[in-house]
């Protein structure tokens, strides 16, 4: 008995090193890096985050909001510079609000990713695509000013530039003009699976499969993902005096708070 006393020592540290090696393994094997999700950065600044960035959400787009039974919906309709309203005339202003987000990493919909990979007819494995994670380079808050488009749109020549299919869906009450919008021009993306690891992409417009940059997306391209002060359009362009108007500009309904709403 006393000799073996040594031998079981031996063997119970043994046992404990590769109980230790284990747990270390699984450890380092759950730990997977999930980014903080975008949506969460863009409301803790002060934006509506769009349940899916698009290109024509921008400041001076004009969109009908619904709400039945608790669902939100939203519509894209047009913008003022198809309504034959310069970006002058709105008060549009590009990078309003200065950049955020710049250097960090986010995760969003794989959708993200999946839309510019499909464009660049690249292949991944979709099926197993958990989300994407993006990289910001470049952004900003653009915006028009409601004020300028009022005073204009008192002018007595400006309703005769625009089409009558813009004055007339303008002037119903369920439409609404975004008149702040965030915009992410340069980012690099990522397609990720359910436990966030890399997805590789192939393609001629992706890095060699195996690379350190295969599957990575490099975008410049004008996306929003958020939006803000979206107004009700008709106070907006037809309040009776463009100087001080009645509802004004500042103070007409918006639906931030119904937007909100919509399903992420």
């Amino acid at each position: 008995m006393t000799r073996s006393t040594p031998a079981r020592r031996a063997f119970g540290l043994v046992l404990a090193g590769v109980g230790v090696a284990a747990a270390i393994s699984v450890s380092a094997a759950q730990t997977v890096f999930q980014p903080r999700p975008l949506k969460q950065f863009l409301e803790e600044n002060g934006w509506v985050s769009l349940p899916v960035p698009d290109r024509r959400m921008g400041p001076g787009s004009v969109i009908k909001v619904t709400k039945k039974d608790g669902a939100v919906g939203v519509q894209w309709l047009g913008d003022l510079r198809r309504c034959g309203i310069t970006d002058r005339e709105s008060g549009f202003v590009r990078g309003k609000y200065p950049a955020i987000g710049i250097g960090k990493i986010f995760g969003v919909r794989a959708s993200v990713a999946a839309g510019f990979i499909a464009r660049l007819h690249g292949t991944a494995d979709f099926e197993n695509a958990g989300g994407a994670v993006l990289e910001i380079e470049d952004s900003g808050g653009d915006a028009v000013d409601p004020g300028a488009l009022t005073m204009w749109l008192a002018k007595p020549d400006a309703p005769r530039r625009m089409p009558a299919t813009c004055n007339n869906f303008l002037a119903q009450d369920d439409i609404y003009l975004v008149t702040e919008a965030f915009r992410i021009s340069k980012a690099n993306y990522d397609l990720v699976d359910k436990d966030g690891a890399r997805l590789a992409v192939t393609g001629e417009a992706f890095g060699r499969a195996g690379s350190s940059a295969a599957g990575t997306l490099s975008v410049i391209d004008d996306l929003y993902f958020g939006v803000r002060r979206v107004k009700q359009l008709a106070p907006v362009l037809f309040a009776p005096d463009p100087v001080a108007p009645g509802p004004g500009a500042g103070t007409v309904s918006e639906a931030d708070g119904l937007l909100r709403l919509m399903e992420p």
